[in-house]
């Protein structure tokens, strides 16, 4: 057992080098993530991880309680090499993350860690590369049948799919990018990845498609909020009730119905073209 591996709800120390050999370092550093900068170090998870070290190694934990979850022992991640990390490679490829351009190894590089936080992502599993048993598992048996090709989506479920690939990135005040994002910056920049251009304001968003009651809500609809007088607030609906978008922290998924603030404020929704 690698004594600073990460794990999916305590993430540790991420590294991440340059494509190739083991531990190449690339001087830049960014802390933004892999999508924004080839190293990503967590410090104060360096810090947690060493606690919980210190305390199994004093005795006051046993380490058959710490990790006595299976189902949560780190099996893969950055760096690690041998024949599984070829399997997962290959199922991530069927699933459609793992680049087809790009040939399968035994070594767990950076495009296997794109992969590997794509599909945790999209299946709400974290945002790190670690891989656990328990998310093998869920790769093996989702490419073993259950996978659906992007062609047999709706322009919906794919729109929530992209859109939920930014969730935890920060709110920014005009933002309009994953460095960060408002809430009409938000919208406007997953349904530009479709064709769709959509203007950077909640209010006018609301004019651009067709109108939409609650009750016929479908995914991929935007939904609009009074916060602060009129249209103040836009986000992508999913369905049962609840949206993403981006709040005042981060981008996060939300429910229309909450009745502590969202239910009193909610004014009404429209479908943009394309949502079939």
């Amino acid at each position: 057992m690698a004594l600073l591996s990460t794990g999916d709800e305590t993430p540790g120390v991420n590294l991440y080098f340059s494509e190739g050999l083991p531990f190449s370092p690339n001087p830049t550093t960014n802390l933004g993530g892999i999508r924004k900068g080839p190293i990503f170090l967590r410090a104060f998870s360096l810090v947690a991880s060493v606690a919980v070290i210190g305390t199994l190694l004093t005795g006051a934990v046993s380490p058959q309680l710490a990790f006595a979850d299976e189902s949560n022992s780190v099996v893969m991640q950055y760096g690690s090499t041998g024949a599984d990390v070829s399997v997962l490679q290959s199922d991530l490829r069927h699933l459609g993350y793992f680049p087809r351009k790009e040939g399968i190894t035994q070594y767990f590089g950076p495009v296997t860690a794109h992969a590997v936080i794509g599909f945790k992502k999209d299946h709400k599993l974290g945002a790190t590369d670690v891989v656990t048993k328990g998310v093998f598992t869920i790769i093996q048996h989702s490419a073993q049948g259950t996978a659906v090709t992007p062609t047999a989506t709706t322009f919906g479920e794919r729109l929530i799919a992209r859109a939920e690939k930014y969730l935890g990135d920060p709110y920014v005040w005009g933002g309009n990018s994953p460095a960060g994002f408002d809430c009409s910056g938000f919208t406007q920049y997953v349904f530009a990845q479709f064709g769709i251009s959509l203007p950077h304001s909640a209010a006018a968003q609301a004019q651009m498609g067709t109108p939409v009651s609650e009750a016929d809500l479908q995914p991929g609809d935007l939904v609009f909020f009074n916060t602060s007088g009129g249209i103040s607030h836009v986000g992508i609906y999913i369905g049962g009730g609840q949206f993403i978008n981006a709040a005042s922290t981060d981008v996060e998924i939300d429910n229309i119905h909450d009745p502590y603030y969202w239910s009193s404020r909610y004014v009404g929704a429209c479908r943009i073209t394309g949502n079939s």
